[in-house]
């Protein structure tokens, strides 16, 4: 087996373009199609830089376009490998538009691409890991393992969704009146692949067949919408097959569905070699879903009529939009919300993007620059970080046990009231997996007479190598089943959680984070005027803990 790779992530690659005529739509802005082409090239760029050998594209995951750039502006893609996969790597995109009279430079999409290294002959390509040189880089390489488990999960996710239309009602009826017939926005279109637009190993480029898909997608929305439709999101590009130079590919759009303001639009691509023409033998290598809005002269959202499917797999088509739909605006409420509901097997699903933003926050938490120490006491390391009015803290450990029976005692929240004073009862009220719970914890009065209570989701990580953290991150969650009571004080943690790092075989570091909310506040006042040492005495109590408990294994 060849190993491959070691590029640092900090290296990347950079493309910078000026937007002329020929690049633009007829309002002068940047074609979705040739933004997508740029993307593509420069995120492959990136992964061969990593790889040392020709890549190609695997998929592309959801990718939202924030701002239109136009005629005259620079364009600036950067790319680089946040983490590599034995023979597949996470690339993060980041587009910029920047205005040359006025230099505002602002995002027009951020998005995440994976890459696949091609073997050479029969030999097999293991990738070196990703040398990590900035705080930045380390953060992402995190979080690629989470966007990878939501990746490897959504197919999952979308079958639920699925499952549960035929299960709310008859599956193929529909009535609506005035209803567009979707036999009237299909739309056909086939390309001959030729050199240029092939890489050198006569592989179709990714970028190319995706600018294909908007044009024919485009097409295929303005049937409905009888304007200029605007492209401003897709639904994952996944690559299931390739195609080289000499194919015929066809590209087949039809609207699925719309959405008040929103019109999303199927493209399957089929491949066919000469041979496979003559017998009509296709080769099925893409499918995405395209959502695009409109407007009129003034800017605003046009509506667009509703559509009626005629066929058995329009009805499919219809539903299938529907269920998309709901777990991107899941995704969107997740990742910034809090409401769960454990009973819902939908929602038990769309658990991947509450645990991806839960772990994404204390990351992102323990990985901002400019914290400062404060304390120092019995060992007890206390820091503080101030960002505009959010206030947090951090407490540092050193406890003589190894670093997974740590994780193992301080992820399981039923052990908390051992040590932790401010924990009076604790409950598990849903294991979703073997990785998340939901808990149940009251603690005592800080304020009047209410004892507090809180329901918390805990998510824990093990790492996937010895130099990153153990992790269990806690935030507040909102369950149907567990509403507010008149006896408690609901509270809430926003951001909280444990990172342990592994000093030898048999001590840990062990770091603590709390983002500050006004029931913790107290605490750190006193802690920080010197009125107590609650904090100290607490992280105290936690060591002995753990120390006591290490030495019954």
């Amino acid at each position: 087996m060849e190993r491959r790779g070691a590029a640092a992530a900090g290296g990347g690659v950079c493309m910078c373009q000026t937007i002329f005529p020929a690049h633009a739509n007829h309002r002068g802005e940047l074609s979705a199609g040739q933004l997508l082409k740029w993307m593509d090239a420069t995120a492959c760029l990136a992964a061969e830089k990593h790889a040392g050998v020709s890549c190609v594209t695997a998929s592309m995951d959801d990718i939202q376009f924030e701002e239109a750039a136009r005629v005259g502006q620079i364009i600036t893609i950067k790319a680089k490998v946040n983490r590599a996969f034995k023979t597949s790597m996470e690339v993060g995109i980041q587009v910029t538009v920047q205005d040359l009279l006025t230099h505002v430079e602002r995002i027009v999409s951020v998005a995440y691409a994976t890459y696949v290294a091609k073997t050479v002959g029969a030999g097999k390509i293991e990738l070196e890991p990703v040398k990590l040189l900035s705080t930045e880089d380390h953060l992402e390489h995190t979080l690629a393992i989470e966007r990878r488990r939501i990746r490897l999960g959504y197919e999952q996710v979308f079958q639920n969704l699925m499952q549960e239309s035929n299960v709310e009602g008859d599956y193929y009826t529909f009535e609506e009146e005035d209803a567009v017939s979707t036999d009237l926005t299909h739309v056909q279109s086939i390309e001959l692949v030729q050199p240029p637009h092939a890489n050198h190993h006569g592989n179709t480029f990714g970028g190319q067949i995706m600018a294909w898909m908007e044009t024919v997608a485009s097409i295929s929305a303005s049937r409905l919408c009888h304007s200029y439709p605007i492209l401003k999101s897709v639904n994952m590009f996944k690559f299931w097959g390739p195609s080289v130079v000499g194919d015929r590919l066809v590209f087949n759009a039809i609207v699925n569905n719309t959405f008040q303001n929103s019109v999303e639009v199927g493209v399957r691509v089929e491949a066919y070699n000469c041979e496979e023409w003559i017998k009509d033998q296709a080769r099925h290598i893409n499918s995405a879903f395209l959502i695009f809005n409109t407007v009129n002269d003034k800017g605003e959202l046009l509506t667009f009529p509703r559509i009626k499917p005629t066929t058995k797999d329009g009805m499919r088509r219809y539903h299938g939009a529907i269920a998309r739909r709901r777990i991107r605006l899941a995704r969107k409420c997740m990742l910034s919300a809090k409401e769960v509901k454990p009973s819902d097997p939908w929602e038990r699903s769309n658990q991947a993007y509450v645990s991806y933003s839960n772990i994404a926050a204390l990351t992102h938490l323990a990985a901002k620059p400019g914290w400062e120490i404060t304390s120092t006491l019995d060992g007890i390391k206390i820091w503080t970080h101030e960002e505009g009015d959010v206030l947090s803290f951090k407490v540092g450990m050193r406890v003589k046990i190894p670093s997974h029976l740590a994780f193992s005692l301080l992820s399981d929240f039923t052990f908390r009231q051992q040590w932790d004073k401010h924990f009076l009862t604790c409950e598990v009220l849903q294991a979703v997996n073997e990785d998340e719970k939901i808990y149940y914890v009251t603690s005592p009065p800080m304020t009047g007479h209410k004892p507090n209570d809180f329901v918390l989701l805990v998510s824990q990580r093990q790492p996937c190598k010895p130099s990153e953290p153990y992790i269990v991150a806690v935030k507040s969650v909102t369950l149907t089943s567990m509403p507010p009571s008149s006896e408690y004080c609901r509270r809430e943690i926003h951001c909280a959680g444990f990172q342990i790092y592994s000093d030898s075989s048999s001590s840990c570091t062990v770091c603590y984070f709390n983002q500050v909310t006004s029931g913790v506040m107290p605490y750190l006042a006193a802690n920080l005027t010197g009125s107590s040492k609650s904090i100290e005495d607490t992280a105290l109590e936690c060591v002995r803990f753990l120390e006591l408990k290490g030495s019954e294994y």
